[in-house]
């Protein structure tokens, strides 16, 4: 059990940290937009630093509070959860994009079926058999998540790896996954006020779209990282989010007005994020919860055998 002045020094310390962290984050933002902006050439390169802050944060923290590294998630847990995090953002889209057209909410020529043959974008005017549409899609969203896990493994290292263990631990799960997702959505505001992801919208998209996708997608996060018992399914998930979700719900192809289509976005990973919310604090103290518990405690658990953590 941690004595109240341990906690509140630690609590102190991470605020700290994390307002340095933003600040930090936010400069090197500010200078990406001065480049060039969100097109501009030095815009991808300047990104793949920015997404390693979390990650190089994270290790001066640990170094400087002498807290050491034992436990950031590193092993790869229960295996099944890193099918989960690939799969479930690509099927979570697809079904939001047949429900939006279903409802006449959206229309789409994304692709079309018609006796075992299909015809897509990606394709050309040439229709091919359903089976190697399945292979080419299938390889195409392997390679485009193995490639962005290198980016993404630098912000969840930080995120999930490091912070949100930290936040969980002083704050509870609740309040430690929201401010999480908070403090994740609010650290890329310079670049969505400029116009990414969400054009058209800087004020809206930087305070409001973006913060509430992120918390939502922290639920979903939080949930795989906890239950897993590891930070990689948190890269992959990302990775997947980044490198096919994002594209595949934007594509022109995907005719729906640009607010609403960013509402459908935000909204379906708002109500995945509660639901993974909900489920993890009825299953709290069961599973992979390595990550969630003190490191003194860490080399007495067994994931079949947990007790129910207590917040002191």
């Amino acid at each position: 059990m941690k004595m109240p002045g341990s906690a509140m020094s630690e609590k102190r310390r991470l605020l700290l940290y994390i307002g340095i962290l933003i600040g930090v984050s936010f400069i090197w933002e500010g200078a990406m937009l001065f480049l060039g902006g969100i097109t501009g050439p030095y815009f991808f390169a300047l990104g793949f630093v920015l997404m390693y802050f979390p990650a190089i944060g994270a290790m001066i923290y640990l170094a400087v509070t002498k807290q050491g590294f034992r436990w950031m998630g590193f092993s790869l847990g229960k295996k099944r959860y890193l099918v989960y995090a690939a799969v479930l953002p690509i099927l979570v889209s697809v079904l939001s994009i047949w429900l939006a057209v279903g409802t006449g909410f959206a229309t789409q020529s994304i692709f079309s079926y018609n006796d075992g043959m299909v015809l897509s974008w990606a394709t050309g005017t040439a229709p091919v058999p359903a089976w190697a549409f399945v292979v080419q899609f299938l390889s195409g969203i392997t390679i485009g998540i193995l490639i962005t896990s290198v980016l993404t493994f630098g912000e969840e290292l930080g995120w999930r790896g490091f912070l949100q263990n930290k936040l969980i631990k002083e704050f509870g799960l609740l309040p430690g996954v929201l401010l999480l997702g908070t403090i994740w959505g609010f650290w890329h505001a310079p670049i969505i006020y400029a116009g990414y992801n969400f054009p058209g919208y800087p004020l809206l998209g930087s305070l409001v779209l973006m913060p509430l996708f992120c918390i939502g997608t922290s639920g979903v996060l939080a949930w795989l990282t906890l239950r897993a018992g590891s930070l990689w399914p948190a890269v992959l998930a990302h990775a997947s989010l980044n490198s096919v979700v994002g594209p595949l719900i934007n594509m022109p192809q995907f005719e729906i007005e640009p607010f609403n289509r960013y509402l459908l976005f935000v909204g379906t990973w708002l109500v995945l994020g509660v639901l993974a919310i909900i489920h993890l604090k009825r299953t709290e103290g069961t599973g992979a919860w390595a990550l969630y518990l003190p490191e003194k405690q860490m080399h007495d658990i067994e994931y079949r055998e947990m007790p129910v953590r207590e917040n002191t």
